[in-house]
């Protein structure tokens, strides 16, 4: 068979294929031609007795001279003899070209490394690092958060792997991030969902994984794929905490059956509905969530009961640690007790819960002092009355909101609702509403405009109602028009004077909207997906806290209550342990207070509001100040 190429065709393609290879293989190509020029110069000078003078030299001194004019263009003007110079000149103009183009292939190779670098695809050589997947609003949030928690280590770092352009990626969380404290930021570019993306970001030895559910995504279908595409690597490794983003209840409990206990779900709209149900209920208690969920202050941590301790009982633990508050115990099965029996014995295999300012200060360092219960008190749950609720505007958690509120309230109460029926259909609304079983509110549908001061005034001022959500119309609008359609709402309620009497939520999409929205009394508190991004950071950091939220968000368990100061104590001055021991005596966990007398003091968080005050702060009570306290649902 005739042979189709020629030689000249092969050896262009193997130069080609060669190229293709990378520059080591053309530097490799170069150094041999560079090699072979100068053995083929010294024996030309050996051979044909060309050395200086024109006289001859041996083979070494050859390979030494023309080495020397290779690489040194200047070297050859000294030379004498007509055919030495003429060699040398020929060997300089070769070590011209070829220097030439190694100088240019290594600058290629440096400008081609800076811009794998730019674009984010070389490896993360980390360990112990925070690995953060995908990109939302909710990034720089978390990252902000994982930054405060990293304050007391050094170096720690924080990697990002999504699928943006690196430097602008970058840029973004930098402008908005300020301040890395301690950590580093490392930011790749990649699908998170690929085993090979994830592989550079080194999930093996990452301390935890967060992975974020796009924005424009509300299947959840990416973050199905990227946590099987973790497990995959993860295979084998029980150390590593993956926190993922899911609104699906089903999708959730079919990818934690697959992945194991390693996964953590936080559905964001069961989170924000359930918080926004929570904090209506009394002024503050807004502060208090976002106190334990940030870590910016006050969080929650959990400690191993010590040994010296088994077989004491909860009410005499409450006062061991004098810079932290115990509220309640995990058991060694994993079930959480909020707010326990003060008689409940402590045993091996339980920890503690304790809200502290850092885990180093969440240390048992009082003595041991024995306590028996008191049966001469008992905590009387307050008073309740029927309420009235006005929400305006409707979203997605609208349904679910109206349920946790429902577990709150006493029959008789009312629930109104105004929504704007060119941009709504209150059928549906309603629909959906009789399909929950609401039984203990009657249920009002409103039709208006849910931005008007007029129709919002015409309900608040018919009747004053005990409190007023305004939800995000999220479906109805973009994300920018919904929460500037909120904003301009709560100015109108706040104009107001009969709305100061009760207490406003209000819901907020976009997590920078929400200090547009701090401004007016302290009963007004913002609910956002702010608070899912604090509540993924502290479980990327703490997963074992997962059980803990859930049981303080859920409407049957323990919940945070606000009372009158004289529930507890006559007394007009007390400590904060004694304060405790007040409430251990009626059976309920106390955590913090407010106080008149404390506004403006270090530690407080607005309205004289403190949580997790030490031992011996002395308090100052005056008639409408409140202790803050963890008690069983009544």
């Amino acid at each position: 068979m005739t042979d189709r190429f020629t030689f000249r065709q092969r050896l262009r393609y193997r130069f080609d294929s060669g190229l293709a290879r990378g520059i080591w293989v053309v530097l490799l190509w170069l150094g041999a031609l560079t090699v072979a020029a100068i053995l083929v110069a010294a024996g030309l000078m050996w051979a044909l007795r060309l050395g200086p003078d024109d006289q001859p030299t041996s083979f070494a001194d050859g390979i030494w001279l023309s080495f020397g004019r290779y690489i040194d263009a200047g070297t050859f003007t000294g030379d004498s003899g007509s055919n030495f110079r003429l060699l040398a000149i020929v060997v300089t103009v070769l070590g011209l070209f070829i220097g030439a183009a190694i100088i240019g292939l290594i600058s290629s190779g440096i400008d081609s490394r800076v811009e794998a670098l730019r674009r984010g695809q070389s490896p993360v050589v980390e360990a112990d690092h925070t690995l953060i997947l995908g990109s939302s609003d909710k990034l720089t949030v978390i990252i902000s958060e994982v930054v405060e928690a990293n304050r007391s280590e050094r170096r720690r770092a924080i990697v990002v792997l999504a699928d943006e352009d690196t430097v602008d990626l970058t840029e973004r969380i930098r402008s908005e991030v300020s301040d890395l404290g301690t950590s580093r930021l490392v930011v790749r570019r990649g699908n998170p969902s690929r085993i090979a993306d994830l592989a550079r970001v080194n999930p093996q030895q990452a301390r935890s994984v967060i992975v974020l559910s796009p924005d424009d995504q509300e299947s959840g279908a990416a973050v199905v794929k990227t946590v099987l595409a973790l497990s995959q690597l993860l295979e084998g490794n029980d150390t590593t905490g993956i926190v993922a983003e899911i609104a699906d209840d089903d999708t959730a409990d079919a990818l934690v059956e697959a992945v194991g206990s390693r996964l953590v779900v936080v559905n964001p709209t069961k989170t924000v509905a359930r918080v926004t149900a929570q904090v209506s209920r009394a002024s503050g208690l807004g502060a208090i969530y976002q106190e334990l969920l940030d870590f910016n202050g006050d969080e929650m941590y959990l400690k191993p009961v010590p040994a010296e301790w088994h077989g004491r009982n909860f009410g005499e633990v409450l006062l061991a640690s004098s810079l932290s508050t115990i509220i309640g115990l995990r058991d060694a099965d994993g079930s959480v007790r909020l707010s326990p029996s003060p008689s409940t014995a402590l045993a091996e295999g339980q920890d503690l819960i304790g809200i502290a300012e850092d885990d180093s200060t969440f240390v048992l360092d009082a003595p041991v002092a024995d306590w028996v219960p008191s049966s001469g008190r008992t905590w009387i749950p307050p008073e309740r009355r029927a309420e009235r609720t006005l929400i305006i505007g409707w979203s997605a958690i609208g349904p679910l909101v109206i349920r946790e509120i429902e577990s709150h309230v006493l029959p008789g109460s009312e629930l109104v609702v105004l929504v704007d029926d060119s941009h709504q259909h209150p059928a549906v609304i309603e629909s959906r509403i009789a399909g929950l079983g609401v039984v203990n509110q009657s249920v009002r549908i409103e039709i208006g405009d849910t931005i008007s001061r007029r129709t919002i005034g015409a309900l608040v001022e018919s009747a004053p109602f005990d409190h007023y959500l305004l939800l995000c119309e999220r479906h109805a609008f973009g994300i920018d028009e919904a929460d500037a359609r909120v904003l301009l709402s709560l100015m109108h309620l706040r104009s107001f004077a009969s709305v100061h009497n009760g207490n406003i939520v209000s819901e907020l999409l976009d997590p920078n909207d929400v200090e547009l929205a701090h401004e007016g009394s302290g009963d007004d508190f913002i609910v956002s997906q702010q608070l899912v991004s604090l509540l993924m950071a502290q479980l990327s950091e703490s997963p074992h806290l997962a059980t803990v939220f859930t049981d303080l968000f859920d409407a049957s368990g323990p919940s945070v209550a606000m009372h009158g100061f004289e529930r507890f104590t006559n007394a007009s001055s007390i400590t904060f342990g004694d304060l405790i021991a007040e409430g251990r005596e009626l059976g309920t966990v106390v955590i913090g207070y407010r106080a008149a007398s404390s506004i403006g003091q270090p530690g407080t968080l607005g309205d004289g509001l403190r949580i997790n005050p030490p031992k011996s702060q002395e308090i100052s009570f005056a008639p409408g100040d409140i202790v803050i306290a963890i008690t069983a649902r009544s």
